[in-house]
């Protein structure tokens, strides 16, 4: 992809919404965009683009608060601003990746221009032709039955930290798709009053079945497709993800981020390592490959903002077990450019501890990355002034 073609995928005309302004200004909003381009909205506070503000994070603070009341700027993700001068495909790749939003902000010297995720992955198909779906999907995936309760789904959504699951009936197929805007969209929304209160029938609908709320018929692929088919299924469907079956039994799903993640890996040569520490516990082969690619996908994701770095990993077992799981425990330790980041974690089984702790990692690293960001606004500022 050359520079043209970039320069043919920003966009000038979008929505832009204060952040003084109250949620019940953007809803509307958000409900009228193009789902095609985005469904985030362009956030300013004193004629400054300060970040966006995402469709998902939005419905799942509202449940909770008064949407006349609360402001835009509590539910705003910073997200950078790519320079036009300095464009590569990685670069922007990389954006979408750390920001997880639909668009990246390009500055055009005196403007700020858009690349909605859709128009660039079409734009990346040519370059990717030859990934297949196998090397790109990700198999941690989570499923729930059919007749289990929208209350259940959102319980068990919070407690993995993801926003979908694959819905399955009796025979373990696949049969659907249940998002978190699923039920805040068919369920909640629907019963709550103006001022976004509780009321005793949102509590009892949460009861109601998944399956009368999911996305059918589901979408998928086979494993040894090519990821341009994918692609294609995305962009005609207007859905984030596509399920991965094998004879109707889900094997993996594969999201628009993944898709990035790979491209990214195979655009740019290693700048970490990680040593993994085992005690009290033996992997198989298969485990080990989880782990690795468990650990790539977080150090690829991260890589332009830690530079060099090495992460050191612990797994040791506990002796409980609850349902043939052992209670496993979790050290990572990540020294890079940035500083060095340490957190723990337990859950049970190796690669619900492992995935925990790893977002307890991202978290502190998206924290000093907010902090570093910051800092730099704070120092341009002073800079402009003197």
């Amino acid at each position: 992809m050359d520079i043209d073609v970039i320069n043919d995928l920003i966009q000038e005309e979008y929505e832009v919404v204060n952040s003084n302004e109250t949620i019940s200004k953007i809803i509307p909003m958000l409900e009228k965009l193009d789902k095609d381009k985005a469904n985030s909205v362009v956030v300013e506070e004193d004629g400054n683009i300060i970040g966006v503000i995402r469709e998902k994070d939005l419905i799942r603070g509202s449940v909770m608060v008064n949407p006349h009341e609360t402001k835009i700027k509590s539910f705003v993700v910073k997200s950078g601003v790519l320079n036009q001068t300095e464009l590569t495909p990685a670069k922007i790749a990389r954006r979408f990746v750390e920001d997880s939003t639909p668009f990246v902000m390009v500055r055009m010297k005196d403007k700020v221009g858009l690349i909605y995720i859709n128009d660039f992955l079409n734009a990346l198909k040519k370059d990717i032709e030859k990934m297949g779906v196998k090397e790109v999907m990700s198999s941690d995936i989570i499923a729930i039955q059919d007749y289990a309760s929208a209350a259940k789904a959102l319980s068990t959504m919070r407690r993995f930290g993801i926003d979908r699951l694959i819905v399955q009936n009796d025979k373990h197929k696949a049969i659907g798709i249940v998002t978190g805007k699923d039920i805040i969209d068919r369920i909640v929304s629907p019963r709550k009053n103006p001022r976004m209160g509780r009321s005793g029938e949102k509590d009892k609908t949460l009861s109601i079945m998944v399956d009368s709320i999911m996305s059918s018929p589901l979408i998928t692929v086979n494993r040894n497709e090519k990821i341009s088919k994918v692609l294609d299924l995305m962009v005609n469907n207007k859905i984030s993800s596509v399920v991965v079956t094998r004879d109707g039994i889900p094997e993996g799903i594969v999201v628009k981020k993944d898709i990035l993640e790979s491209y990214l890996k195979g655009q740019s040569t290693t700048e970490y390592s990680f040593q993994l520490i085992t005690k009290d516990i033996e992997l198989d082969d298969f485990e080990k490959q989880d782990i690795v690619k468990d650990l790539e996908r977080f150090m690829n994701k991260f890589r332009d903002f830690l530079k060099e770095s090495v992460l050191f990993v612990t797994i040791k077992r506990h002796k409980e077990n609850f349902r043939g799981l052992p209670l496993i425990h979790v050290r990572l330790r990540l020294s890079s450019e940035r500083g060095v980041f340490f957190v723990t974690g337990e859950s049970w089984g190796v690669e619900f501890a492992l995935n925990a702790t790893l977002k307890k990692l991202e978290r502190e690293v998206l924290q000093q990355k907010e902090i570093l960001l910051d800092k730099r606004m704070e120092r341009k500022f002073y800079e402009e002034i003197f």
